[in-house]
């Protein structure tokens, strides 16, 4: 074979078998991988400690090793893995005992970390200090978290790159951004209202997605805006649904807020456009990649200044940032957003999309992994 070429190997925890930001983040990445195989000098195999199987659509089975969980089999596995390729991928810092070993048996193989979040934002120890510090090349989702890198984890910043988050190549970008009549209907929102939306899991162990923020800002939203309605999707815990409720009704809110619950796929590009704004002034995100995917929907965002989501916004160029502790900041935001709504007009969305596509789309997510690949030494 040609001195070019590359042989890759992906190590994750899930892709296919649990949702959320990782988990898009890793079918992304398998897609971009099983693209570049017929596009360049690439070959390209992973391993998955929850997956059983892979989506055929993102990556090729007969590619795909999934151990369902199998811990001892999985470490081993990929370890010995390792040795038939260039550049071995390791998906997230829980990986860190694959990593490290990976290293140490055959320290000239290119080891690449990736970094999402909060997950190497707090001091390392172990395994995982010792995995950032031997890895080649670190690729973080934000400059957030490379910052965090060198400032937690005192890593030299030549040593870390980024690497941004992009949208599904199987999300559908809309053509049109017509609202849905039928989630109208089925929602109880009325024709003028003016309707804010999160997508997020709703987990009492997490707790950093800002939306409780905005149901606390709601009374005084309503003041300005009587007819503005909150919706939420995502999944939940019935403890986190319990203290949201808990609010909601302190807050006298009951008629402004509803809960959409799990969304399918084939409803979430619908459930963007049926909003008048995206909003999620969020403290520990990596990325947010529904910042992007709501953008591509042609729909205004709110996003908190604090993590990640700043890099999802460019600074604030695509959207609006906040800081997230603030109601009256949240609020005047909101109320700035409303005030502007006869400009969001059908011309403003289309080049909010094709600006978000040009910065986050998928060709350019693989584009930056060619580089990374083939001319990052």
């Amino acid at each position: 074979m040609p001195a070019t070429h590359k042989k890759v190997l992906f190590i994750g925890l899930t892709a296919f078998s649990r949702t959320g930001g990782v988990e898009k983040f890793n079918k992304c990445f398998l897609k971009a991988l099983q693209d570049l195989e017929s596009e360049t000098d690439l070959s390209s195999f992973s391993m998955s400690l929850y997956d059983d199987k892979a989506d055929e659509k993102y990556f090729a089975n007969k590619k795909y090793n999934g151990f369902g969980g199998n811990k001892l089999s999985f470490v081993v596995s990929s370890i010995l893995k390792a040795k038939n390729f260039d550049i071995i991928f390791i998906g997230h810092i829980n990986l860190a005992i694959v990593g490290f070993f990976i290293k140490l048996f055959f320290p000239r193989k290119k080891l690449i970390l990736i970094a999402h979040g909060y997950e190497v934002w707090s001091p390392l120890k172990g395994f995982k200090k010792a995995l950032v510090n031997k890895a080649d090349l670190i690729l973080a989702v934000s400059n957030f978290t490379k910052n965090k890198l060198v400032e937690v984890q005192k890593i030299e910043s030549g040593k870390i790159s980024l690497f941004h988050n992009t949208i599904d190549p199987f999300f559908i970008i809309p053509s049109n951004f017509k609202k849905s009549e039928h989630l109208k209907e089925r929602y109880g929102i009325e024709k003028d209202d003016f309707v804010m939306y999160t997508l997020a899991r709703l987990s009492a162990a997490e707790g950093y997605k800002g939306y409780d923020v905005v149901i606390k800002c709601l009374p005084q939203l309503a003041q300005s805006i009587p007819n503005i309605k909150y919706v939420i999707a995502g999944k939940y815990d019935v403890e986190e649904k319990n203290r949201l409720d808990k609010l909601i009704e302190e807050k006298g809110v009951s008629n402004k807020v509803i809960f959409a619950g799990f969304l399918k796929d084939s409803e979430v590009e619908s459930h963007y456009q049926m909003g008048d704004l995206f909003i999620m002034p969020s403290m520990g995100e990596g990325f947010g990649i529904v910042f992007i995917e709501a953008m591509a929907c042609g729909m205004p965002v709110i996003a908190g200044n604090a993590d990640g989501s700043v890099d999802a916004l460019k600074d604030g160029e695509l959207g609006a940032l906040v800081n997230p502790n603030s109601e009256n900041d949240i609020t005047e935001k909101v109320e700035d957003i409303f005030q502007k709504k006869e400009m969001i007009t059908d011309p403003y969305k289309y080049d909010l999309q094709q600006r978000t596509l040009k910065h986050f789309g998928f060709e350019q997510y693989k584009k930056n992994l060619q580089h990374f690949i083939f001319h990052n030494n």
